[in-house]
């Protein structure tokens, strides 16, 4: 999926049904999903899957060859391969480790396998790598499951305040990434030199609905510094999300 995001020149539709292929293939790209699989992923109808798919065959970043998939319920289905070659060099961030994939590898067709399953590969005559392989997924998992509230703190900022802004940004299902929370720190000691109280701060942006920390407006004009010092600069996490909602 990554490849595809990175390297596909198509967009919109084509694009989700290039991902969708992707989710269902292995590490070569092979996939064997059904027409109404991939329509249900992409959330249309069969008959306009079909264009799509032909759209992304006729670009030279798919291949299909018609029912030489597995057996299904409705007869065979198609095989899919997303054209590697096609999407340019494969991300930094995927970090193979352990022993090299042999080029000879099959797809396991065992008993039990079901169309989202066709993922796992027998290396022939290679022992299985024994190290991990790092992806962007992994990164997604780390920063879903990291939490805010149990960073060190300043000895300015009460710790039930800050476990309120970080509680109240989970509510709103954007969580403070680790880079996030060391940047919003660093953004409340410079609004706490400029004269404004971190605790105002954080209950004015909680109550304001704000994905990011801002004075209130009242305090920024009284504290006589220069007319840009209060006027606040997104984070990372807000440039993504628009900073204010």
């Amino acid at each position: 999926m990554a490849r595809v995001w990175d390297g596909s020149k198509h967009s919109g539709s084509e694009l989700l049904m290039l991902l969708a292929i992707a989710d269902f293939a292995d590490d070569n790209g092979r996939a064997f999903p059904s027409i109404s699989s991939l329509a249900a992923k992409c959330r249309t109808k069969p008959r306009y899957a079909i264009v799509l798919l032909d759209a992304l065959s006729a670009s030279g970043e798919l291949e299909i060859r018609k029912n030489q998939g597995p057996m299904g319920r409705g007869g065979r289905t198609n095989f899919y391969r997303i054209v590697l070659d096609r999407l340019g060099p494969p991300p930094a961030e995927v970090v193979h480790q352990g022993a090299p994939v042999n080029p000879s590898a099959v797809v396991h067709q065992g008993a039990g396998s079901s169309e989202p399953g066709f993922r796992e590969v027998v290396h022939q005559g290679a022992p299985k790598p024994s190290g991990t392989v790092r992806t962007t997924t992994d990164a997604r998992k780390r920063a879903a499951t990291f939490d805010a509230s149990g960073i060190e703190l300043p000895d300015w900022l009460p710790r039930a305040v800050w476990a309120d802004w970080v509680a109240d940004r989970r509510e709103r299902r954007k969580p403070i990434s680790s880079r996030a929370a060391e940047q919003q720190l660093a953004r409340l000691a410079e609004y706490r030199e400029q004269g404004h109280d971190p605790v105002k701060v954080i209950g004015h942006s909680i109550a304001s609905g704000y994905q990011g920390l801002f004075p209130p407006k009242d305090a920024a004009r009284s504290s006589g510094g220069h007319p840009m010092a209060a006027r606040p600069v997104l984070d990372a996490d807000e440039i993504f999300t628009g900073g204010r909602p």
